[in-house]
Parts: structure tokens; sequence; C-alpha cells
């Protein structure tokens, strides 16, 4: 036992990580990498990136910028990013680099090849940045700072063996063999004192959430119109502080978010619904903080079983998992309560796409947020969507394999065509001008 409670809090550890602006800045930290191999004045960029980096990236703010786009997202990260900050790489980024940045992308020194072959969803990304000291290269795979492959004018510096399709499969890792029991066991039982590093998620994305009522970040408007109906109302409130956090993110605002398995939406979603709902509640730190180490594991254990990268979206399918779990924690529940929200949470969010990031994401995240509390409560009332109808499985394991397992196989088609329709869409809008 003792050694499964180690393997969650690295999992934990490695999982629940800063990432500044939304995780397509993975693009920045794949030319920050190559630029890096081998320094000098960036002269051209190319990156060849699978259909998901390519098409579901292009309408989310940048950090530090007032730009969107994965052409300035490549120039800026060759000519500014911070390599060794990874999912900060934007955090020195000036008004002279986005210019700067800018420039490049209109001088059409940036080019982009999606891959539209390959018909595995997973995330790679080829960079090849020329400068005048030469060329370097990286490779990402798999997760959005996984470096196996960087040169630098043919000298390779890093060389980690990889299988471009393979190292899409996720059964392997150490989160495919874990069970929703196995989670409750630990956030339930583990000291406390080894949770305390989650203080920081509570921190930074209360801080986020805060930016958009302070006036500090601006998004589209949508938390402070929910805040302003909310009148007491405790799911209304916490709808509306998660679609701050998203608004801040997906706007651009530079102050970083606390991600969950390489995302931060998703890292918002599975934690201030339940940070909001503690408040309400009166809940003790201690309860918080094992309700959202109960979200985040299942977050992560929802996420490798649809994959890293999927055709479902990650915050609404799988954060709504977790907060489910964590909020029947806050109320009192147990495991039961648990699977009984757990499926009642799967009939509502079942196969809902992602269709890139956007300012819009933070009514997905609203909702997902108030679909998990409301089946919490269900849950705690006795009832569930019946076990075995529909998706549903006899048990949130079963529920969630069997969602998994559609996501990666039965929506491949589907993501693929709305991958296609995204870049067209995106084609005509630059042939219109609209580069940016």
């Amino acid at each position: 036992m003792q050694k499964q409670y180690s393997d969650f809090l690295e999992i934990l550890k490695k999982e629940v990580t800063p990432a500044l602006g939304c995780t397509v800045t993975s693009i920045a930290y794949a030319a920050a990498e190559a630029a890096s191999a081998v320094g000098g004045t960036p002269k051209k960029v190319h990156i060849i990136m699978d259909r998901h980096q390519g098409t579901k990236g292009c309408d989310v703010g940048i950090p530090n910028t007032s730009l969107t786009g994965v052409e300035i997202l490549a120039a800026i990260g060759a000519i500014a990013g911070d390599a060794e900050a990874k999912l900060n790489v934007l955090h020195n980024v000036t008004p002279e680099d986005e210019a700067a940045a800018r420039q490049f992308v209109l001088d059409g020194n940036v080019q982009i090849d999606i891959d539209f072959e390959t018909r595995i969803l997973g995330l790679f990304m080829d960079c090849t940045v020329e400068t005048d000291k030469g060329i370097g290269r990286s490779v990402i795979v798999k997760t959005h700072t996984n470096l196996v492959r960087k040169e630098a004018n043919g000298k390779v510096l890093v060389d980690i063996p990889y299988d471009r399709i393979g190292s899409m499969d996720e059964t392997h890792d150490p989160m495919a063999s874990y069970t929703i029991g196995e989670f409750y066991s630990f956030a339930t039982e583990v000291p406390v004192e080894e949770l305390y590093f989650l203080r920081e998620a509570v921190t930074m994305n209360n801080e986020l959430a805060d930016s958009i009522f302070t006036g500090e970040a601006v998004g589209a408007g949508f938390a402070l119109s929910m805040m302003k109906r909310c009148n007491g109302d405790m799911i209304k409130k916490a709808k509306a502080r998660t679609a701050a956090g998203s608004e801040a993110r997906m706007s651009g605002f530079s102050k970083p978010a606390m991600s969950c398995a390489t995302s931060g939406n998703v890292g918002i979603t599975a934690s201030l619904p339940l940070i909001s709902l503690a408040e309400d509640l009166g809940a003790s730190e201690e309860q918080l903080l094992r309700a959202l180490a109960m979200s985040f594991l299942t977050t992560i254990c929802v996420k490798n079983r649809i994959g890293r990268v999927s055709s479902m979206c990650a915050c609404v399918v799988a954060a709504s998992q977790g907060i489910a779990a964590g909020a029947c924690m806050l109320m009192g529940g147990d495991l039961d309560a648990i699977n009984r929200a757990a499926n009642t949470t799967a009939i509502n969010v079942f196969g809902v796409v992602c269709d890139g990031a956007r300012l819009a994401c933070a009514m997905k995240l609203a909702s997902a947020a108030g679909t998990a509390i409301e089946s919490a409560q269900i849950a705690m009332d006795g009832c569930q969507t019946p076990p075995g109808q529909g998706v549903c499985g006899i048990d949130a394991d079963d529920t969630i394999n069997f969602m998994g397992s559609f996501a990666q196989n039965g929506m491949k088609d589907s993501d693929l065509e709305l991958c296609k329709a995204l870049h067209a869409k995106r084609e005509k809008r630059i042939a219109e001008g609209n580069l940016f």
C-alpha cells in the first residue's frame, strides 16, 4: 500500500504543474528547443505537427501578446522562447518580441505542415529552426514537453528512442492499471501533510479566476454575467469561477494556471469548482486538499483512458469525473457515492468533442462543473443513472473504460473530419487577410 501511495504522489507531482497560457504553447516550446540548439537569430521555422496541434490551437490568446495563431506561436518561441521554462516558455516575451514575431510571420518565414495522414490520436511535433548560426531541430511526442530528439547542425544532443505510433499507446503508463477505489483510499488515508503541495493549485487557480473579477484580465464576459446571477447558489458560483479561470487563460493573460495532465484548462476545471464549493460548505483545508487529490487523480485516469490528446473534450469528459468524485468527498460521501456520481455525470458529458482552444472553452468548463456538482448532490441522495444502461457501466471504472475505448477507437474518423473542417475554415480566414 505504501508503494502505491508513493506512486500516486509521484503522479500528482508530475502531472499537476504550472503552465503559462494554453498548452498549445508547446508549439512555442518546440521552436524554442530547436532554436536554442544552435543559438543566433532565427531566419526560418518549419514545424510538422499532429492534426490537433495544427488545427485546434489557432484561436487561443498567446501570453504577453495580443495575437493568436500557431504561426505566431512558432515564431515567438524561436525568437524569444525560454526552452528551460517548459510550458512557461513565453514568460519573458516583450512587446518588441511580439512585433518581431508578427513581422517574421508576415515575411513568410514560418511553415506549418499538418499531419492528416496518421489516423491515431496523439501529440507530435518535428520542428526545424534555421538561424544565422545553423540549423536546430527538436522532436516532441506524446506529452507537450516530452523532448525525444534535439539536434544542432546535424549533431545529436538528445536522442531518446521513440515510435511515432507506439509512443501514443498509454496502456502501459503507470496510471493505466489503477482504479477509482484505490484513488479514494489514497485521498482519504494519506497523511495530509503529503498533500500540502496542492496548496499551490488553490492559490494559483484562484488568482487566475480573481483576475477576471478584478478587471486585471479581460475575457468574453461569460463569468461576470454568470456571477451576477448567482444569488447565493453555490453551483452557479462554482460555474462562474471556473469560467473565469478559463477566460483569463484563453485570453492570454500572463499568469500561469496549475495544469493537470498537461492541460491548464483541465487543471482549472478539476480544481476551481471544488475550491468554490469548499468555501460555501465551510470545509476545512484538509477536506479540500483530499478532495483535490481525488479530483486530480481521477481526471488523470480518465485522460489516460480517452487519450492525452483526445477527440473528446478532456475538460468536460475527464475533469467532470474528477469534480464529481471530489464534490462527493466534500459533502461527506463514500466510494459508493462517487460511483453513483460518476455514472450520472458520464451520461451527461459522454461524447462532447474538442473543437479547439478558445475563449468559449469557458462555457464548456462551466457546464462540466455544474453537471458534476449536481450529479454529486444527486448521488448523495442515493440516486444514480441505473448501472449498465447506455454508456454507463456497473461502476465508475467500468464507465470510464467504456468511454475511453470509444474515444480512442469509435471517434477517430469523426475527429479527423472535424480537424480537416477546422483547417479549411482557418485557411479561408487567412485568405481573407485574417492571419492573426
